[in-house]
């Protein structure tokens, strides 16, 4: 009788220890579901960066080109100076920058040289009017497209603020000195690199900004007595007579006059010595 009633005693107690596992078995369940949930949330966003990924690469057709121009000119003219300032009216034409003129002007050459800045879209127009200023002896165009580097350097650029943003939240809450110290040093070298890419952009847009031409006109004397050699010639023989005339001159201006005094001084002396010998 007594058995029967631990039997009656054990069963409830089996009924509830079943009961009691069905919860942790939800509970496991319940947990996958939300580590399988993070984990599609995380592939998600994921695939989400991937598209915007994507779709920057498709926008970056649509991006700026940045191309670096510069030309060089070589011109032959038989008047410098009317080439000059021809070319000086052709660059207002074409609203561009004289950053440096200059002329020269030697014995047997002449010329002028100018470093221009014009807008992209004119460069090669005002090449084109370049050539009526008289005869190109040489040309020279070259263009780099720095379009990649650009972008590049500017998405780093915007990062590296977006580091320094954190960083200095990251400041304010630390409180021991030596991670604040830490923090301070990685906010001088982000700051460095940030001066650094900031350099590079304005250097890049200056140089795409603006196309550059270097203009040099020059006109070379050649004279036939020059070429025999008889003008130098007579130059040289006319410099040897200058020298000699001023040489008899200095002669007779300072030594005839020096020998002169010496002689009398000597027959001084002389007749000095002969009295005291007749004396004797």
């Amino acid at each position: 009788m007594k058995k029967v009633f631990l039997v009656l005693l054990l069963i409830p107690l089996l009924i509830c220890a079943c009961r009691d596992d069905y919860p942790s078995e939800k509970l496991e369940e319940s947990e996958s579901k939300d580590i399988d949930r993070g984990a599609l949330d995380k592939r998600n966003e994921m695939s989400g960066a991937f598209a915007a990924t994507a779709g920057e690469r498709e926008f970056e057709g649509q991006f700026e080109e940045k191309v670096i121009r510069t030309g060089y000119v070589s011109i032959k003219s038989g008047k410098v100076k009317e080439a000059y300032e021809k070319t000086l009216l052709l660059v207002k034409k074409y609203e561009g920058i004289v950053v440096n003129s200059n002329m020269s002007s030697y014995e047997t050459s002449e010329g002028a040289k100018f470093e221009i800045k014009v807008e992209p879209e004119k460069f090669l127009p005002l090449l084109d009017e370049l050539k009526t200023v008289g005869k190109i002896e040489s040309e020279n165009i070259s263009e780099e497209d720095v379009t990649e580097e650009f972008y590049d350097v500017e998405a780093r650029l915007s990062n590296a603020r977006k580091v320094q943003d954190r960083l200095f939240d990251l400041l304010k809450k630390a409180y021991r000195v030596e991670d604040i110290l830490k923090v301070e040093r990685e906010i001088e070298r982000i700051g460095e690199k940030i001066e650094t890419l900031e350099g590079r952009i304005k250097y890049l847009n200056s140089r795409t900004d603006y196309a550059r031409i270097t203009v040099n006109i020059y006109n070379q004397k050649i004279s036939v007595i020059e070429g025999t050699g008889i003008k130098k010639g007579f130059i040289r023989s006319f410099k040897l007579a200058l020298q000699f005339f001023f040489g008899i001159i200095w002669f007779i201006i300072i030594l005839i006059p020096l020998i002169i005094l010496i002689i009398v001084l000597w027959l001084i002396i002389l007749w000095t010595i002969r009295r005291k010998r007749r004396r004797r």
